[in-house]
């Protein structure tokens, strides 16, 4: 019994070392699995290193073949235009006949040939003609002149004294003022009445406010500098001060608070019209504000709203969007904006429509070509062809049924093939660039493309985004707004200040004309705020001026 007990041990013995050796050899397969693994790993990290690299390295020759190409095509039209025109010179003809010959790889001598030019073989270089609306341009005359006169007190040859007055040399340069603020004087005429035995003084002109130490011209100048010359308050208060005008910052903002409501009328006529309107167009971008009881500034936004030549700018401190809503209650019509969701409040309403930017995707697409060159400059090709129709349709001054038709006639192809284009490539990696943008234009195709069937509707968001270049200039300067007040003046005044300007006027002029007819003599005027807009100043400009050409 104890033999066989000592063999069924030693078989065990046996069994437990084979069964340690096969586990030992298994962590080392284990062990070794897991280095190549990591091998394979960084390698196939170098592969897609490398490949990123030559898809880099194959959009830039691609790029630089397309230059060298239109380069040489360039240069065969001029060497074609010029053997046409000119004949050969000699050097070409000895070029061409074999004479001599200069291999590319000859080094460069030290000292270069110098040659004589031949005086009667030798052309002068063609005169380069000086570009349209270059060189330079007449004095206006709309300034007022200040006058400098010259005397001569002895011959400027001999140096005699004796000298007779025979004419005058005339000639007009730009000039400055030497300051800007100026003291207006009134003499206020005062009558004693012989019935009643009491005076009458004369009504002063209308001013901002009453007692006012401003006048309404040195109000629209502040307005001017800060919204048209883009030159924030303390600015402007550093000019008036090396003048001897010595104001407070906290005047210059209470004169901006009075402009403000000035103005408040006329931005009010400006939102009737806009909700009257079919078609406005929107886009919005940020302002910093400085709010009370915060370390640091507040992110707000800034919403512009545009109807033809009318802006209007609208100040919040979140982009929720059902403060849109709100604000645009009662429009019926199209909204052209961008695809963002915060405007998704207002589209749910059955009477409002929207339609998308095609500037954003194009750009996109543009973007694209870094890796995708092909086929990205194939998609731009047909956003490239639908403005080509829209920039000959305004150069033909189309609008309405005429621009509508030539929409369905030139546009409607060029959007039925894009659209089967993209369908084609919509398979292209979640990663890629190109798929992003070509699956958001099938996503909002039918918002994109909603303007070949609606005159009144652009082909992008344009001019929203133009009409924030003063903004983020302005901004820029000013680094924030003073609080939330602040900021809704700041849209407020530049949305009055934007459309004087779409309406070309003289922004200054204007916001004076306005302000007397809503300061302290406004009951005299008796104008309504639709009367007071710039669109009805720029009426009354031309009516002047039409009678006084008759």
């Amino acid at each position: 019994m104890s033999s066989l007990l000592r063999d069924v041990v030693a078989e065990l013995r046996a069994s437990l070392a084979v069964a340690a050796a096969r586990e030992e050899t298994h962590k080392q397969e284990v062990a070794q699995l897991r280095k190549d693994n990591a091998a394979l790993q960084a390698e196939l990290r170098k592969v897609r290193e490398q490949v990123d690299k030559l898809l880099q390295l194959a959009a830039t020759q691609n790029a630089r073949l397309s230059d060298l190409t239109t380069m040489l095509r360039r240069k065969m039209a001029q060497r074609s235009k010029g053997s046409q025109d000119t004949p050969p010179t000699a050097a070409e003809e000895d070029t061409e006949a074999g004479a001599v010959e200069v291999p590319a790889t000859e080094p460069v001598a030290a000292e270069p040939l110098v040659v004589a030019p031949s005086p009667t073989t030798e052309k002068k270089p063609p005169r380069t003609k000086r570009a349209k609306g270059t060189g330079r341009r007449p004095m206006p005359t709309n300034l007022p002149e200040s006058l400098y006169t010259g005397t001569v007190t002895c011959c400027g040859h001999c140096g005699s004294d004796r000298l007779l007055a025979r004419d005058h040399e005339q000639r007009r340069r730009l000039d400055a003022a030497e300051t800007i603020a100026r003291l207006r004087r009134e003499l206020l005429e005062v009558k004693l009445c012989k019935d009643c035995g009491r005076t009458t003084t004369a009504e002063p002109p209308s001013l901002p406010c009453p007692r006012a130490k401003f006048t309404c011209g040195f109000l629209a100048w502040v307005v001017t500098m800060k919204f048209v010359y883009l030159v924030p308050l303390n600015r402007i208060r550093r000019g008036l001060r090396r003048q001897g005008v010595n104001l407070a910052k906290s005047t210059l903002v209470r004169l901006i608070e009075l402009a403000s409501d000035l103005a408040a009328a006329v931005d009010g006529a400006h939102w009737k019209e806009i909700k009257a309107g079919r078609c406005l167009l929107t886009d919005a971008t940020g302002l910093k504000v400085r709010i009370e009881g915060l370390t640091e500034t507040w992110d707000a936004i800034v919403d512009v709203f545009n109807a033809g030549p009318v802006a209007v700018y609208q100040f919040a401190l979140t982009k929720h969007g059902d403060e849109i809503a709100a604000l645009l209650k009662g429009f019926e019509g199209i909204v052209m904006c961008d695809a963002e969701s915060r405007l998704n409040e207002l589209c749910r309403a059955a009477a409002v429509r929207r339609a998308n930017c095609n500037a954003h995707p194009r750009r996109a697409f543009r973007d694209a070509e870094a890796q995708q060159p092909v086929l990205a400059k194939e998609a731009g090709q047909f956003l490239s062809r639908m403005y080509a129709v829209e920039r000959a349709a305004a150069a033909d001054h189309l609008s309405g049924a005429a621009l509508l038709a030539r929409r369905q006639v030139q546009t409607r192809p060029i959007v039925e093939a894009f659209k089967a284009w993209l369908e084609t490539h919509k398979g292209l990696l979640p990663t890629d660039p190109l798929g992003k943008v070509i699956r958001y234009y099938l996503r909002h195709f039918d918002d994109l493309t909603r303007f070949v069937g609606d005159a009144d509707i652009p082909i992008d968001n344009n001019p929203s985004e133009r009409a924030f270049q003063d903004h983020a200039r302005l901004r820029l300067n000013s680094l924030f707004a003073g609080s939330e007040e602040g900021g809704r003046r700041w849209a407020l005044l530049l949305g009055v200040v934007t459309t004087a300007q779409r309406h070309d006027l003289d922004v200054q002029a204007y916001l004076t004309w306005m302000f007397e007819r809503r300061g302290t003599r406004r009951q005299e005027y008796g104008l309504a705020a639709a009367q007071l807009t710039p669109a009805a100043y720029k009426k009354m400009l031309d009516e002047t001026g039409k009678r006084a050409a008759a």
